[in-house]
């Protein structure tokens, strides 16, 4: 025997087509009744009489005949209609079941991870919420990612989109509210799937902690959905320099070359670069961008041995380097890029760095600026000792502004002392300035526990002190020149 197909929805279209052909039925009988029924006799003679008589009763046959159909046509409609609610309430009535059954065996088979993991084995992630902006993982064999929620407050961020498990698409990040950064998509399955979408936002300016680790400024960052680690902000470098096993390698590709880069402590790392996103907090995450994946640290110096040893090969949280230097390729060979340029919208336009207030922002310089140089972090300062002069003697000295220098360097020859190692005599005054010393940018004394270096080459690296002394932004504009922008007035 054939299988009879029949869906609810086709039924109710019909019960709905049959219903307006009667109307237009009804309405056609009701125009046909007076011309039918109430026909003139054409003359007064016998035969006319019976003729009319005749066709009129016809007419009324006829309305009979059409009231009897469209009773019928009534039952017809009514018996469709409830044939459709009839396969309706079968079908509800055999799915409640299976429903009941499918749930029960994804209860069974997810148990154990979600009471172990807190995450199903099969099944998609929860969408974000309110409470709970982020969307939830998908499972671990298999579904997506939960989508983020979106906001519709001002300033609030996106929810992330749910990664998913071994196979499945990561969730779409929600969008923000006005003047907030989307949430970023969720990272895609191991074996098979996508990333999800970054939420729609329109974020000016992200500000994210900035702490510090003895007398080096740390950040936070996730790269490739891995976990949040912090890396040592280094104005005098350029690239983002981690160890493999600080990265998510879910769903992170192949490397795309190979090479080596060198620091000034002593301390080289092979890398592999990869294209994937870097996640600053707060809604401030890069489109995919060149991250270098540290394989191996190896010393080139006597001090770089040391730091290898003592586990800060990869700056001293020993996490990795964030080298946010825009000019830095363009005088030492480098080829490594600035990551944060490749935040969206203005968000890559430069940096503010307040080391006092403890937080590093994305954007436009929000600040009031007092004094710049041109190029970061390489440019010429003019370095004088004992007080500022401007009629005073000075010295141009090609410098790093460098705010994972630590303590600087001064170039011995310089200082006319004779002097070529060991630390600035305490109790010294240096000022640094531009414009032929015309325009003072900062000064400092010295201290026996803050005192740069003395070398016997140059350049001069300023260390951290410029930026523990105030707000300073570093611009990245010109492109691939930079600027340093004083955010406060010298002494």
């Amino acid at each position: 025997m054939s299988q009879l197909i029949v869906a609810p929805e086709w039924l109710v279209s019909a019960a709905g087509d049959l219903q307006e052909i009667d109307s237009a039925l009804t309405a056609a009988n009701a125009a046909a009744v007076v011309p039918t029924t109430g026909l003139l006799a054409a003359g007064a003679d016998e035969v006319s009489a019976a003729v009319a008589t005749l066709f009129a009763a016809h007419g009324r046959e006829f309305e009979a005949l059409s009231r009897q159909a469209g009773a019928f046509h009534a039952q017809f409609v009514q018996a469709l209609n409830s044939g459709a609610g009839g396969y309706i309430a079968a079908e509800a009535a055999a799915a409640s079941p299976l429903q009941t059954l499918e749930q029960g065996l994804l209860g069974v088979i997810n148990g154990p991870t979600q009471l172990l993991l807190g995450r199903p084995l099969i099944g998609n992630g929860t969408d974000g919420t309110a409470a709970r902006p982020n969307g939830g993982a998908g499972g671990l064999l298999y579904g997506k990612g939960g989508t983020g929620y979106s906001q519709t407050m001002p300033g609030m961020v996106g929810g992330s989109g749910g990664p998913a498990g071994l196979i499945g698409n990561g969730g779409a990040g929600g969008a923000g509210g006005p003047n907030a950064a989307g949430g970023p998509g969720g990272i895609g399955g191991w074996l098979y799937g996508n990333n999800g979408a970054a939420g729609i936002g329109s974020p000016v300016n992200v500000s994210v902690p900035l702490y510090m680790n003895s007398n080096f400024p740390v950040v936070n960052v996730s790269i490739n959905g891995g976990p949040s680690v912090p890396v040592l902000l280094d104005t005098g470098a350029a690239g983002l320099v981690v160890p493999f096993w600080d990265i998510g390698l879910q769903h992170l590709g192949l490397p795309t070359g190979f090479n080596v880069i060198r620091y000034g402590n002593g301390v080289g790392i092979l890398y592999a670069d990869f294209n994937t996103t870097v996640d600053f907090g707060g809604g401030a995450v890069t489109s995919p961008t060149s991250v270098q994946v540290g394989i191996l640290p190896f010393p080139t110096s006597l001090q770089g041995l040391t730091l290898i040893a003592t586990g800060h090969a990869f700056g001293p949280s020993g996490h990795g380097i964030l080298g946010i230097g825009p000019n830095i390729n363009a005088n030492v060979g480098g080829h490594a890029n600035v990551v944060t340029t490749a935040l969206p919208g203005q968000l890559n336009e430069g940096e503010l760095i307040n080391v006092p207030q403890g937080y590093l922002q994305f954007g436009p310089n929000t600040g009031t600026p007092i004094t710049s140089v041109t190029g970061a972090p390489i440019t010429t300062l003019d370095v004088q000792f004992g007080g500022y002069d401007p009629l005073g003697p000075y010295y141009p000295v090609t410098s790093i502004v460098d705010s994972g220098g630590n303590h600087g360097t001064i170039p011995g020859i310089i200082l006319g002392t004779g002097q070529t190692s060991g630390i600035v005599p305490p109790g010294t005054t240096i000022s640094i300035s531009t414009n032929n010393n015309q325009t003072l940018l900062y000064s400092y004394t010295t201290t026996a526990t803050d005192s740069p270096v003395v070398t016997g080459n140059v350049p001069m690296n300023t260390g951290l002190m410029p930026f523990a002394l105030g707000p300073v932004y570093i611009s990245n504009s010109p492109s691939g020149v930079g600027a340093v922008v004083f955010n406060y007035p010298p002494p």
